[in-house]
This record gives C-alpha cells, structure tokens and sequence, in this order.
C-alpha cells in the first residue's frame, strides 16, 4: 500500500518496524520483512517520481573538496538512488574486512565469512545465479579461457541487476502485501523516545506543506543514505543532547567516496585479446562488466589502497547510442521520453553499426565497442578513511523541515596519487610482456604530482558517518547495526563502513540488510 502524508492517512500509523528511506536498502529491507509477516511502514521524504520540491531537500555545504555526488547522486522518490543507478552489484573481498597495517586501516566487527550466506542470498532475491560467484561458470558459457594477467592483478565480472530499479522490482510487494506500506512526502525530522533515550517509540515524519504524524514502531531503521542519515543522527543529537549518540566521537566522521580517474590512454596492441578479456558481456539474459583488481599481496608489498580499474570506449557514436537506452527504457517503464523527435537521427547515425553490434551480440554474447576515438583506462580508487573527512551540520542555513543543512567537508590523504600510479605502471608492464595493450598514463599521474586529484571526481559511492565498532568509543553502531547505547535503533546502508574497498558499496550494503532482517525476524532485539 501507498499512501501520501500530503493526503488523507490512515489512522493506525502503528507498525513493528519503521523504515526510513525507501531507496535500495530500505525497500530490500521491507519487502523481505513484510514477506516474513511483520508490518513495515517505509517513510519517504519524495513522491514517487522526481519532484524539484523534494530534490531541493538534498541542498547542502560543501565546505571541504568540490563533491559532485552530495546532489546529483542522491535520489528523493520512492526507489531513491536506485532510479539513477545501473543496478551494477560487486561484492567487498576478505580484505576490505581485515585489518590492513600498511595503512593503519582497523578491521570491520565483521568477517566476509559472515556476510557470505547474505550475499548469496540477495542475489538470489533478484535471480542471480549464485553458483557463479567465483566468474569461472560465465567464461565457461563463452568459451573463452579465463583472463590471467599475472600474479600482481585479478580479472572479475560485476554483475548489474536487469531492473536496477527497486520500485519497480519490488512493486508487487507494495502493491499486494497487506503489512507493507508506503509513506510518501514524509521526511522523518526526529524521534520519539520511551522511559529513556536508549528506547525509540517512533519517528517524526513531516510533509513538504507543513503535515505532521508520528509513527509509532517497535524498532527503527535508518536507511535513507549516507549523507541524510549523518544529517539527521546529528540534527537529532543536537535538538536532544541526552541521546546516546550525541558526544559519539565518530559521529558524521570518516566520510568517504571512491576516487574517479581517467589515468591512461590505451593503445591495444591484440585487439581480438584484448575485445575477448573487456568486453561488456550478455549471459543469461544478465549483463557482466569485466575489472581488472589489484591483488592484497601487491596492496600490502605497496602500501596501497584498493583499485580496481575498467575501460572507456569513447565513439562518436556514444551520443547515439545513449539516446536510444533511454528510449527504450522509458517505453520499457511505460512512458514516453522527451526528444522523441531526435530519434530517427540517432537511428541512422547507428547504421553503420547495427550489424556488427547485433553480430557481436547474437554470436559472442559481448558488446561490439567501436571506439573510434580512443580508449581509456579509468580506475575507481579506494579512499583511505579519515577522521577529519566528515559530515556536520552547517551553521547556517535550513531545508523546508526546518532541518539544518548537511555540511559535508570531503577530504582525500593524498597518498591514493602513489597506488594510481603503481597500479598504472604495473598494468602497463604486464600488458607490454603480453603483447596486448601499452598504456600513456596522465603526465601529472607519472609524476606523483597531487593535482592530479584535480581531475579526479567523486563516484557516488558515499559511504561512512555512522561507521561501525565493536564499541562506541569507536563506531556509532555495533556490528550488527544497532546504535550503541540503545535497544532499537539501527542504521542500514552505507554510512556503516569503516572503509570503502574499490567496489560499488550497494551489494555489501544489501548483504548487511538481510543480515539485520533475519537478526529482526528471530527475535536478536526482541529487547526492543
């Protein structure tokens, strides 16, 4: 069920579990909870398309390093950053857990071992096949040898979701379960306390016109992304300094975004290697985007942290080509795009390339690049956490709520410049004794030269704030997402991370959701 606090609500605003953010972890979250039989209530702060109105809520400082992703990233609808995204799901390796000395990097609370089982089974919940988690099964499907290019890197395959939008996937939940329900425009502003601030009893919620309710929950999940869930752990604290969290040392601290890098000019030396090894392949009906990642033994020989790295075919045709995906997309999603009228333009500038593409992708399974202006190597870089890289909230300055603004203050340590570089110059020896590919990396990068950073952009990939610990000297939540210091109060999604590894955050953030909901359904907090 969908409802709008702008509208009529219904009068039972009474649910077990409140769920604020109705983004990828929120609506994952619901519906496996509702299919259990617990009623959820999910609140949110947007409509179910894109409104500017709701937009106008993501406004923040940008105080620190210029940061794209704090408003074009970040999604206020139901489905929220899941409608802008590719749906592409990569999985963290043991080492982003671990302890990493080399760069005074403390271990997560948590071991991959115990997010394995959760991994599997969110791709299970959007049909993923979960015997090929170790890629071998898709390259056997192509009939083409595994890549191996030495000892210092690993060839994998992201897997991207065919309905990357979770509104939509999940729309018959909302639309036939009876306990799940959907609050539209209906931004939480605070919280409702019990006998003492370790017991959340509900949520605030307020509407663009100025409608207030209060939902009253058993439990309390803050899943509304990075940024707005520091925004409001912080707003609250600072309207109620008696919460547990209030003087929580990490509290808004550790930010973190991967680093964006067009690093090198590719020349390809075995263009029918080098087409077979990086090519976009169609498998079962799934799309898999091959990386190339650096191995922990070379992080740790190096002193680095996490890349992992992809390539840019840049055609004069991509325009084009673009155009045409969000066409068809929008006629998939039942709605007509605008710039119809540019569409037979875009079809005839394809023709030449029409039946090598469809050859390409009948008889190879892959994607036909033709790549008529060059190829670029681009690295997506770890981020090495920092304390002093946070989220506050700004002196000055209120949404419609009348919440404070975020103040986001975005810092990067510097030494990512040095493991681009390794990365790039071991790539680029490997590829030569192959004979496949040689690399020009950027004249800046080759030099160690820290402006490169200049050009470095931010990935979307907001994760920390609300990192967690095994104690709340050191995290804001446990290891099991609760808020330290309470009985009910929990947080999903990225803001958790104490690192970011090189991998989209999405999939791991996933993985910890089902965990917290299977912890909810057997009774863990039955404190709460």
């Amino acid at each position: 069920m969908i409802v709008d606090l702008e509208g009529e609500l219904p009068a039972d605003l009474e649910t077990d579990v409140a769920i604020i953010g109705a983004g990828a972890v929120g609506l994952l979250l619901a519906a496996r909870l509702a299919r259990k039989g617990l009623t959820v209530t999910v609140c949110e702060s947007g409509g179910r398309s894109h409104e500017a109105r709701s937009q106008k809520l993501n406004e923040a400082v940008v105080s620190g390093r210029p940061h794209l992703g704090v408003t074009e990233g970040r999604a206020r609808l139901l489905g929220g950053t899941t409608t802008l995204w590719g749906g592409q799901l990569v999985a963290f390796r043991d080492v982003d857990f671990s302890m990493r000395l080399w760069l005074g990097i403390e271990s997560w609370p948590i071991r991959r071992t115990e997010l394995e089982p959760y991994y599997r089974e969110v791709a299970r919940t959007f049909g993923l096949a979960v015997e090929d988690d170790d890629d071998s099964s898709v390259w056997r499907g192509l009939k083409i040898e595994q890549p191996k290019i030495g000892d210092e890197f690993d060839v994998i395959l992201t897997r991207w979701l065919k309905e990357p939008n979770l509104a939509q996937y999940f729309r018959g939940d909302i639309e036939r379960l009876p306990n799940l329900k959907v609050v539209l425009h209906a931004s939480a502003v605070g919280l409702v306390f019990g006998g003492s601030t370790a017991t959340v009893t509900g949520v605030e919620l307020r509407s663009p016109s100025g409608k207030t309710a209060t939902l009253k929950a058993s439990r309390v999940i803050v899943a509304c992304g990075t940024i707005e869930a520091s925004r409001l752990m912080l707003a609250i604290a600072a309207k109620q300094p008696d919460v547990p969290w209030a003087n929580n040392p990490w509290l808004g601290a550790g930010f973190q975004d991967h680093l964006d890098l067009k690093a090198a000019q590719v020349k390809v030396t075995d263009k029918k290697r080098f087409s077979d090894w990086f090519d976009n392949i169609y498998l079962g009906g799934f799309k898999y985007n091959p990386k190339i990642v650096l191995k922990p033994s070379v992080q740790a020989e190096e002193g680095l942290t996490n890349i992992a790295s992809s390539f840019v075919f840049n055609s004069s045709l991509t325009e084009h080509i673009s155009n045409i995906k969000i066409f068809l997309r929008a006629l998939r999603n039942g709605s007509m795009p605008e710039g119809i009228g540019n569409l037979p333009g875009h079809l005839a500038a394809m023709a030449k390339v029409w039946w090598p593409l469809m050859m390409r992708y009948a008889k190879d399974h892959r994607m036909f690049n033709p790549a008529d202006l060059g190829i670029q190597l681009n690295l997506h870089c770890e981020q090495l956490p920092m304390r002093e890289s946070r989220i506050t909230l700004a002196a000055s300055g209120t949404d419609v709520n009348g919440m404070p603004l975020a103040d986001l203050h975005w810092k990067i340590d510097g030494r990512e410049v040095n493991a681009m570089a390794v990365f790039c110059e071991r790539l680029d020896a490997r590829f030569r004794a192959l004979k496949v590919a040689e690399l020009e990396m950027h004249p800046a990068l080759a030099a160690r030269d820290g402006s490169i950073l200049e050009i470095a952009r931010d990935t979307n990939h907001q994760c920390g704030g609300l990192r967690m610990a095994g104690d709340a000297a050191n995290g804001v939540v446990d290891g099991r997402l609760k808020v330290h210091g309470t009985d009910n109060l929990f947080v999903a999604g990225a803001a958790v991370f104490p690192s970011s590894s090189f991998a989209n955050p999405t999939f791991t953030a996933m993985a910890l959701a089902m965990r917290l909901a299977k912890d909810i359904e057997e009774g863990r907090h039955a404190n709460g």
